[in-house]
């Protein structure tokens, strides 16, 4: 910690602040060495008060000599003392080493923070339970919490923490008063889709922080001693003795507490005539691949603006969705699901340009769909727009908390009863005469629709519930999470879904069990039947045929022009059959190999590179230059002063290429070609 001026009593009183806070000792436990800790968790822990060094050295099994280093060590960083004179033996006495009392507590409570390991599945009360009342009092004054000494107690204080922590609005003003730093780390930590905890080194990272760099270690201090002090971020241990960073549940998603509002609306008598058609329990993961296909593909439409998709090109997409409209995709679902791929890196979004995969494609094809679903959800849940509802040209919305919207609304859904159909417009009426704060206190809505009521609060109530019948009607079922029925003239109804009900509890997705046999089953007719579907053979199907129906068996046809297509995009017809014949545990039928091949036949490909050419003017910097390029995707070999790059891996851009040039102090510069502004190869495929 940095010492100004040259007042000792002012630095001695400094530097004894910062050893006996807790966060300083951890922050100083994560900095030592293997031995030093090793010293210091021994006499923390010892019955005896203070050891002697051959003491020392007999426990820790090391010599004596070695003892002595890492005490002298310890010693010079304040952290242990020794008692008894330096007069020689057998007159003097044999020095004792031993941690300040101060110092023993603290470093005992992060001994015990390890050994309790992964706790970032405990409930909030109980985390406020291993705080001391110092810390309490100090985090019930952050969440606006009136401290009155002597009258209120730990236990009621943490009483009113745990009110406080159940309202949205509360959280956002806490949140709000974050500093710059301590805001970064929050929002690492909370953009995990995931929930899962967060390595603190990344999270650090994240506010372009480095716990390694002395430069960086108070302000990384800082800010977390500001996100614990307001209980937004915890810490954990993992085996290997690293720290991560986690959020508890009840800050993740704030869940009201029981209130004594109107009861919940009463279910129909009977379920609706028509039922809806059965669905992937992952649908939306499963829409997602076909559309990134879909916009990815060589006759996809170039257009500057995803909402100016052509209809006729939508009418076909229409076909192959699980959340289909009657002719046309649903209102706003393609954008929905293209910012839902953005946000997890699948894709690159220029402006003008075609959409284009990222090398992180890899990656998500070989998740299960319930791994991307949470995955996606999780994004959904943290966006700060509104992006279910913003095509729609009959309402808008300013000054909504749209994340913590979301999580009330659906925490708001398990007060309905399993397997109960309910008017959807009922249940908007009773969540918005429920929580009149569901959307915020600043929220304005402008909507077509003319309200009857005159009073402000029941016009208030009455955008909130117009909001949350958009929210369910959109991407509350298509992710499942409930069902809808009746269409037109048809009064609309909804019920939970048991995966609704889980993400609502904050519990993990159902998991589908595979069938027993292969997951394929190739007919002779050329069509391949998916008997157990995953994103894998979703996205390799589609590569090279054509999606025939969907269901519970759903169906993909072979045909000479679906090959074509992939036999331009660059696949082999070996890798077609290999990948059919391995999929389906046997050998094709009679005559499906053959037709593969006469179709095959046919295309005469010639194979088209193009190639970037890099000339540093130092010609020192080419194997720099041959590192970033492999960094970004791509191929490259030194010839003479030049660099020949060639792409090697999807998603491989120009654009990658020029950032990983610029992380090594390179300036990329493009040489203009005559007529040229600058050179072709913008494609971002």
């Amino acid at each position: 910690m940095p010492l100004t001026g040259a007042d000792r009593l002012g630095h001695v009183s400094r530097l004894y602040r910062a050893l006996t806070d807790p966060r300083t000792v951890r922050d100083c436990w994560d900095r030592l060495p293997e031995d030093e800790r090793a010293m210091v968790r021994l006499l923390a822990v010892s019955e005896e008060t203070a050891l002697t060094l051959p003491e020392l050295a007999t426990h820790l099994g090391i010599s004596e000599a070695e003892a002595r280093q890492i005490a002298v060590r310890l010693y010079h960083k304040a952290i242990i003392a020794r008692e008894g004179d330096d007069e020689p033996l057998p007159v003097g006495v044999l020095p004792r080493l031993f941690l300040p009392r101060e110092l023993t507590s603290l470093f005992r409570r992060v001994q015990d923070e390890i050994e309790a390991g992964d706790v970032s599945g405990t409930p909030l009360r109980a985390l406020l339970a291993l705080l001391d009342d110092a810390e309490i009092e100090e985090a019930a004054e952050t969440w606006g919490v009136r401290i009155i000494p002597g009258l209120r107690g730990r236990d009621e204080l943490t009483n009113l923490i745990l009110n406080h922590v159940r309202d949205a609005g509360h959280l956002n003003n806490v949140v709000r008063k974050l500093k710059r730093d301590a805001a970064s780390i929050w929002q690492c930590v909370r953009a995990e889709p995931t929930a899962a905890p967060v390595p603190l080194a990344e999270a650090a990272a994240a506010a372009g922080l480095s716990p390694d760099d002395p430069r960086h270690a108070q302000r990384l201090r800082d800010a977390l001693a500001e996100l614990e002090t307001a209980l937004l971020v915890w810490h954990t241990y993992r085996p290997d003795g690293s720290r991560w960073l986690f959020i508890p549940e009840e800050i993740r998603a704030p869940r009201p507490a029981a209130t004594d509002g109107p009861p919940a609306p009463e279910p129909l008598a009977e379920p609706p005539a028509e039922l809806p058609a059965w669905r992937h329990p992952h649908a939306l993961a499963w829409d997602l691949l076909t559309v990134l296909r879909a916009l990815t593909a060589p006759d996809a439409p170039a257009v500057a603006d995803l909402d100016e998709l052509p209809r006729s090109w939508l009418r076909r997409l229409n076909r192959d969705l699980w959340n289909r409209g009657p002719d046309l995709p649903p209102t706003g679902y393609i954008s929905f699901l293209v910012t839902l791929a953005d946000a997890e890196g699948l894709i690159e979004l220029e402006p003008g340009e075609p959409v284009a995969l990222t090398s992180a494609i890899r990656a998500w094809r070989d998740r299960s769909f319930a791994d991307q679903t949470a995955r996606l959800l999780g994004w959904w849940l943290g966006l700060a727009d509104w992006v279910e509802g913003r095509p729609r040209e009959e309402i808008e919305v300013w000054g909504a908390e749209w994340a913590p919207f979301r999580r009330r609304l659906l925490a708001h859904l398990t007060g309905l009863a399993d397997d109960a159909w309910y008017p959807i417009e009922a249940v908007a009426t009773w969540l918005a005469a429920r929580d009149p704060e569901l959307l915020g206190s600043t929220l304005t809505v402008a909507t077509a629709r003319s309200p009857a009521e005159t009073d402000e609060a029941a016009r208030r109530r009455a955008a909130i519930a117009e909001v949350v019948s958009v929210t369910l009607e959109t991407a509350v079922s298509w992710f499942g999470l409930i069902e809808l029925t009746g269409t037109g003239r048809q009064p609309r109804a909804m019920r939970l879904t048991p995966a609704g009900r889980a993400v609502a509890m904050a519990e993990p997705l159902p998991v589908d069990q595979s069938p027993a046999g292969p997951p394929l089953r190739v007919l002779p007719t050329l069509e391949i039947e998916v008997l157990d579907p995953s994103p894998l053979r979703v996205w390799s199907l589609s590569a090279f045929a054509d999606l025939a129906r969907l269901g519970e068996v759903s169906t993909y046809r072979l045909s000479q022009e679906s090959l074509i297509r992939a036999l331009a995009a660059g696949f082999e017809v070996r890798h077609v059959l290999s990948f059919l014949t391995n999929q389906a545990g046997a050998s094709l039928p009679a005559g499906v190999e053959q037709q593969v091949q006469a179709w095959a036949q046919g295309y005469r490909r010639v194979r088209l590179t193009r190639t970037i050419v890099a000339t540093p003017d130092d010609p020192g910097a080419a194997q720099e230059i041959r590192e970033a390029a492999r960094a970004a995707g791509f191929a490259a070999r030194v010839e003479g002063q030049s660099v020949m790059i060639e792409p090697s891996e999807p998603g491989a851009t120009e654009a990658a290429l020029e950032a990983a040039l610029r992380e090594r102090g390179l300036a990329p510069q493009w040489s203009a070609l005559p007529g040229q502004i600058r050179p072709r190869g913008s494609s971002r495929r």
